[in-house]
Formats: C-alpha cells, structure tokens, sequence
C-alpha cells in the first residue's frame, strides 16, 4: 500500500537534498514542496515533520523565514505528539536557524540549549557536535566569551572522542579567534598552530592554507613579521593548488604588505603585482591595490611605472567616485613630479655639497621625509616608519645630524605598538 507514492517521496527527498547541498535552494524548495505534498497523502507524521524540516530548511537559505518558522513550528508540534525526541531537537534547532538570520541571538541561544537538552544519546554525537558549534558562534556574536568557548570547548570533545579531526582542526580555529578577540594571543596562537598540525594529519590541503593564513594574521597584529611571513608564504604556495583567483589575489596582497613590514620590497612588488593579475573585477580593491603598487613603485624609484600605477589608481577611483583617496593619489602625483625634479637637478650637480644627501638612483633626502610624512599623515605608519628608517640611513651615511629623524623613527614605532594593542 502507497509502495508507489513512498518511492517518489524518497526520490524526491535525494533530489532536495542533492540541491540543498550544492546550494540550489529553490530547487530544493521545489522538490521537498512536492515530497510534502505525497507526505500528506501518505499520512505518516514521521514523514510530514521530516519533509517539513527540510523544506523549511530550503526556505531558511532563500530568506523565506516567515515561511521557514512555521515549518519548523509545525514539525516541532507532530514529534513532541509523537515524543520523537531527536524530532523535536532538529525542530528547536531550526527554529534557532532562522533567529540567528533575523538577529535574534538571545532567541537563538535558547532555542539551541532546547535542542541540545533533549537530544537523544542513541542519535549521532556529531550532530550534537554541530550543534554545540552552532551555540558557540551565536554566543560569540553576543560577546559571551564564557559560554562561547565552553560551547566550542564541548563540541571539540565530541569531534576528539569519535575521531573526527576535521571537525577537531576547525573548532581550534573558532577557538583561536576567539581568545585572540580576547587578547589572549598565546592562547589562540597555540590553538592555530595544533590546526594547522590536525589538517597536516589528515592532508587537507584546503583547510591547512586557511588555518596557515589565520596565524599569519595572528602574527601579523602581533608585529611578528618574520613569522606571519613564514606562514603566508606556505598559504599562498599551497593555495596555487585549488583557489579560485580572486583568493589567491587576496593571499598574495596579504603577503605583499608583510613582506612590505620586513624591508622585501622586491618580493613585496612582486606578489602585488601577481595580486593584481589575479584579480578579477576592476572595483575598489584593484584600485587600493593599483595604489599600493605605486607607492612601493615610488619608494624604490621606479618613477615612470609608479606614475602608470598612480594614474590606473585615480582614474578607478574616480569612476567609483572616491574623492578622498582621488585626493590622495593626486598629491601622490605631485610629490612623485617634485622628487623627479630635485633628483635631475641634484643629478646635475655633482659638486653640491648637498649631493651626499641622494641615495643611488637619484632619491634626494628630503624628498624621502615629505614621503614619510605624506604616509604619515594618512596614517599610514608602516610605510612612514620605512621612509624614515631609510631616511636615517641616508643622514648618517651623509654625515650630517640625524637626531630629528631618530625622533621620528620613535614617534611612529609607538604608534605602531599603540595600535597593536588597541
């Protein structure tokens, strides 16, 4: 009797899910909407929930939340008829999905800790596992780092307990920004590392870049540029394996800039310069990127190809209407024109008593403090302190009093510090 009707269910059921998980939702929709009409005919309350749950689930992703809520509402009434426990925890755990995405985060929580309550001990831990994740990061929105990293904490033990390293290797990265977000950076750092060594384990690729890339950035924000240097360099070499260009743009732009904090500025130009062909849309951040270029371009005196980049930097800018950083690329422009200028006139001077003062290629030791402080006054202090350091090193190589500019070197290295403790 309905042997029929409960094949199409079922056929129809692996169809939504199948588009559920390559994230076809209206696709899923429509399938589950026509495997809840056969649930009906069928009469089986099991199979009425069931297919409830995931077409609200399939509604949850399309935004349809109205919709999605009384779907779950309405299977979390059939299981606690019946006293289907894990029913009724799939229900609550829904109905917790749907107040997450309207910003209800104090609903959400409570509707997790029900669907964690009556979970069932014979059903699959990780699910439970799941579960306490999600808790987790609904806490963590709420800044309730107690409860967030204990929730993490116990969804980490079920992962240990049944052998799931992914999912062990993944909860150490929510950890590890959580204690980060904390300040507690030793923590978090150790946390990251012992990622990276579960995803290593398992040869993940994918999972290892990620993780390499949130330490690198760990590192980062903590000025240990050596090693965030080391670990983005293995991210972006591994990411060449399977990213799609625009993250691979990004990695390789987030190497630049450290490379840029360790003096590499060869190596900083040339991973901007490979962000920049990998990088597919011509948008606010090719233009950022198009600046950055330049400015390196400037500081190593490579004036016409700084004056192209400049030039590609304002006229996206200025398509996007971006009048403060047209503005700054403009004034960019002109301090590029004047330090072409000084050095022609010094180049044509070998006897000034002021020629000491030009690094090779012609970079005039004032020219190089206006560039400090034009950084510096867009607060950019990274590349500041760079001017300045180079700066320093072209007065004392020249002879000439340099106390000034060790002040500086000072002023913009607390600022640094400042802002990495904020």
């Amino acid at each position: 009797m309905y042997e029929v009707e409960l094949t199409v269910w079922r056929n129809l059921m692996e169809d939504g899910t199948q588009c559920l998980g390559e994230e076809q939702y209206a696709k899923a929709e429509n399938y589950y909407s026509q495997a809840l009409i056969l649930a009906d005919q069928l009469s089986v309350p099991e199979i009425v929930a069931f297919t409830l749950r995931l077409l609200a689930t399939a509604r949850v992703r399309l935004g349809f939340y109205e919709l999605a809520e009384e779907g779950f509402q309405s299977a979390l009434r059939i299981c606690q008829e019946l006293q289907n426990a894990k029913g009724i925890s799939e229900a609550w755990a829904g109905l917790a999905s749907v107040a997450v995405k309207r910003g209800k985060f104090q609903a959400a929580c409570q509707d997790y800790e029900k669907a964690i309550a009556i979970y069932p001990k014979t059903s699959p831990p990780l699910r439970l596992g799941m579960l306490y994740a999600d808790l987790g990061q609904v806490y963590a929105t709420l800044a309730d780092w107690h409860k967030a990293k204990k929730a993490y904490e116990q969804a980490q033990e079920i992962c240990r307990a049944n052998g799931f390293l992914k999912g062990e290797g993944e909860l150490d990265i929510l950890i590890g920004e959580l204690c980060f977000r904390q300040k507690k950076r030793e923590e978090a750092t150790q946390n990251l590392k012992h990622a990276c060594w579960v995803f290593i384990q398992i040869l993940d690729v994918v999972a290892l870049t990620n993780a390499l890339q949130y330490l690198a950035l760990l590192y980062f924000e903590q000025n240990e540029m050596r090693s965030a240097f080391e670990c983005q360099q293995r991210a972006v070499a591994l990411c060449l394996k399977f990213d799609t260009k625009q993250i691979f743009s990004e990695s390789c732009f987030f190497l630049s800039k450290i490379e840029q904090s360790i003096n590499l500025l060869e190596e900083a130009k040339y991973y901007l310069d490979l962000s920049i062909r990998h990088y597919p849309e011509q948008d606010f951040e090719m233009a950022l990127r198009y600046q950055n270029l330049a400015n390196l371009l400037h500081l190593t005196m490579d004036y016409s190809r700084a004056e192209q980049y400049y030039l590609k930097s304002l006229s996206l800018f200025e398509t996007l209407g971006e009048q403060s950083h047209i503005g700054e690329v403009c004034e960019a422009l002109t301090l590029l024109k004047e330090t072409q200028e000084q050095g022609e006139d010094l180049g044509g001077k070998p006897d000034d008593p002021d020629a000491k003062t030009t690094m090779q290629g012609g970079f005039p030791l004032d020219a190089m403090i206006r560039l400090a402080e034009f950084y510096e006054e867009r607060r950019n202090y990274r590349e500041a302190l760079e001017c300045y350091w180079k700066a320093l090193e072209m007065g004392r190589n020249a002879e000439i009093a340099t106390g000034w500019i060790e002040i500086r070197v000072q002023k913009i290295s607390k600022k640094i510090r400042r802002r990495r403790t904020i």
